[in-house]
């Protein structure tokens, strides 16, 4: 009875606080939740939306900097630039308050991909998608990989996102038939209640690291380019999620970062989207300012909206939405689209 009454009195006292300016997100994330009630989803929206806020810590500009030497200069490591083509959450099911998760630097509170998870997929891929030369047993497998005895020539390095190009996100997956996903005796009904659950995910360029003799680590960035762009890293891959894409050297984004200019991301409240059902191009409007997005990025943005918005914008061509858009000079792009109830 006593240890309860200091819970709760915990929880009223952190009623009273607010996230500042250098608040670390993975913190805010863990222990600032108002409420522990599972059925008071308000407090882990609120929650989710908060951290999505959270600016991006001043000193990480000039640590990432440091990092990057060390691994290039005094690791040997090889370094290249992936961007997500959609959203990503690495790490969703681990343990947390939210019962949802993604993992952030222990430190900066950035967004994380861990190197197990690139190791992971890349030799996943390896083993399903190519010759017999790389399946699971096959020497070429365990050189690049390792096995239960041996570690492999190739270090993956977790990969970290470039300074003031990335950004979290707010997002929700909904459980309409609970009680039959859970212990499977009840039959999904009509009268079901939805159930929301917030979670967060991330936008953004990551720097991806790997170490070893230099034709080795060719091989494992080619195979992890198939891997990402074909499977996905990290949780809900099937619905779009975690699919990222080399940066092209010369390509504009390249350009950017090499110039060291980034791009600016912003939030439209409220606009109308729409589509063009022969091409399938989104379109954002706010005032007389237009954002869009086409091909592949186009096609992973349907993919994520909740059924409800995907029909309505088949039927009618538009919905109202919040948007996120990326600008690089003159263009604008449409990062995430979160439609309005």
């Amino acid at each position: 009875m006593r240890e309860e009454m200091t819970k709760i009195s915990r929880r009223r006292e952190l009623e009273n606080l607010s996230k500042q300016s250098d608040t670390h997100a993975g913190l805010w994330l863990d222990k600032y939740i108002r409420s522990l009630d599972r059925e008071d989803t308000e407090s882990r929206r609120k929650l989710v939306e908060e951290v999505s806020d959270i600016k991006m810590p001043p000193l990480y500009t000039s640590w990432f900097e440091r990092w990057k030497k060390v691994l290039e200069d005094e690791l040997g490591a090889h370094t290249r630039i992936a961007e997500t083509q959609g959203r990503m959450v690495v790490g969703l099911g681990a343990e947390s308050v939210l019962e949802t998760f993604i993992t952030l630097h222990h430190t900066f509170g950035v967004p994380t991909i861990p190197g197990s998870a690139l190791k992971g997929v890349c030799a996943h891929y390896a083993n399903q998608h190519l010759t017999e030369k790389w399946k699971i047993g096959s020497d070429a497998h365990r050189w690049m990989f390792g096995d239960t005895t041996y570690a492999g020539i190739v270090t993956f390095y977790d990969a970290l996102p470039l300074p003031n190009q990335f950004k979290l996100h707010p997002d929700v997956m909904t459980v309409h038939h609970k009680e039959y996903y859970g212990d499977g005796n009840s039959p999904p009904a009509d009268w079901d209640s939805p159930n929301p659950v917030p979670f967060l995910s991330v936008k953004g360029k990551f720097l991806i690291a790997l170490g070893g003799p230099k034709e080795w680590v060719e091989a494992g960035f080619t195979i992890l380019e198939h891997a990402l762009m074909e499977l996905g890293i990290g949780a809900k891959t099937s619905s779009g999620y975690g699919r990222m894409e080399f940066v092209r050297e010369g390509s504009p984004s390249a350009q950017q970062s090499e110039t060291g200019l980034s791009a600016q991301f912003e939030r439209w409240e409220s606009v109308q989207v729409t589509r063009n059902p022969g091409t399938g191009e989104l379109r954002a409007q706010h005032g007389s300012i237009t954002a869009t997005a086409s091909g592949t990025s186009a096609q992973q943005l349907f993919a994520c909206l909740p059924e409800s918005a995907q029909q309505q914008l088949k039927e009618k061509r538009r919905i109202v939405a919040d948007v996120e858009v990326e600008t690089l000079g003159n263009q604008r792009t449409i990062k995430s689209i979160i439609p309005k109830e």
